[in-house]
């Protein structure tokens, strides 16, 4: 990490230094920061949110409502025609919407930045200087409320609170990051929320998660609406599947290493092997292109 603080993430992290972060914090252990009330107001506010909500088409999924038990369906919040048309018709019903929401859904948003200008740039410019893809969702649920499912994020967020509180639980327990998690034992929660840590989340906190890390929520006394700013960094996966387009390395995928009619198991062509690896070491050695690119926009004249 360079000693250069990125001033856009030193404002997410409030009096967290970003050094401490990436020394102590950072894909390691959630962290509570503390903000006032108004800290992020500048970028979004519910009043945002409610205009993005009433002046633009809502489409599905990109904007779905969904609760703790997955029970919500597309076809309980669009205008119900017939099975032809529910199947082609996208746009949600906001009276629906909002009915949903009150009988104890919680409204999903996907990368809600582009809505909002303000919202955008910071994105941006925060990708830029740490050199991470970053998107966000909003989210908000009536007081209350269980938010989505017990689950875990296969990147690292930033839960914003934008408007009233939610209440983070939190537990670290056994995961496998590439497998799916309806093929994996989700952590109980009783009662008593036995083995769960928690933190409430005031208008103006921010929470980061690491990726991995088993989490729900529940509103209590007031709405909620927060933003969750997701961090996408470069895997090896990523990598590789990049490379596919590469001339060179692309060719090398196509050998075969097995042969019909051959008898065997295991690999018959390792020197295709030894060409591959040695391809890869040799594009690791370059510097990585650039991995945020703002989206195009239309200007008319």
């Amino acid at each position: 990490m360079s000693e250069k603080i990125n001033s856009l993430l030193q404002f997410l992290l409030g009096d967290i230094p970003t050094l401490h972060f990436f020394r102590e914090v950072y894909g390691k252990s959630p962290l509570h920061i503390a903000g006032s009330a108004d800290r992020f107001s500048h970028l979004f506010a519910l009043s945002n949110l409610n205009a993005i909500l009433n002046f633009s088409s809502l489409l599905y999924p990109r904007v779905r409502v969904t609760d703790h038990h997955n029970t919500i369906h597309k076809y309980d919040l669009i205008n119900d025609k017939d099975r032809y048309s529910n199947n082609l018709n996208n746009e949600l019903n906001r009276k629906k919407v909002l009915l949903a929401i009150a009988r104890g859904g919680t409204l999903v948003y996907d990368r809600i930045q582009e809505c909002h200008p303000p919202l955008e740039s910071f994105v941006d410019q925060l990708g830029e200087e740490t050199q991470t893809r970053v998107s966000v969702n909003g989210y908000y649920t009536a007081r209350r409320t269980q938010g989505v499912n017990v689950h875990f994020d296969r990147h690292d967020v930033f839960a914003i609170q934008i408007h009233g509180s939610k209440r983070w639980f939190y537990r670290e327990d056994s995961h496998v990051l590439s497998r799916a998690m309806r093929h994996q034992s989700v952590p109980p929660v009783d009662e008593n929320f036995s083995g769960w840590q928690s933190v409430l989340l005031k208008q103006g906190d921010v929470f980061y998660c690491p990726r991995g890390i088993w989490h729900f929520t529940q509103t209590e006394e007031n709405h909620s609406a927060h933003l969750a700013l997701g961090w996408y960094p470069l895997t090896l996966g990523d990598w590789i599947k990049k490379l596919e387009s590469h001339p060179e390395i692309g060719e090398l995928l196509e050998e075969y290493v097995q042969q019909p009619c051959m008898k065997g198991t295991s690999m018959q062509n390792t020197t295709a092997l030894d060409d591959l690896i040695d391809a890869l070491r040799k594009e690791a050695s370059r510097p990585f292109p650039p991995l945020t690119r703002p989206r195009p926009y239309l200007e008319l004249e």
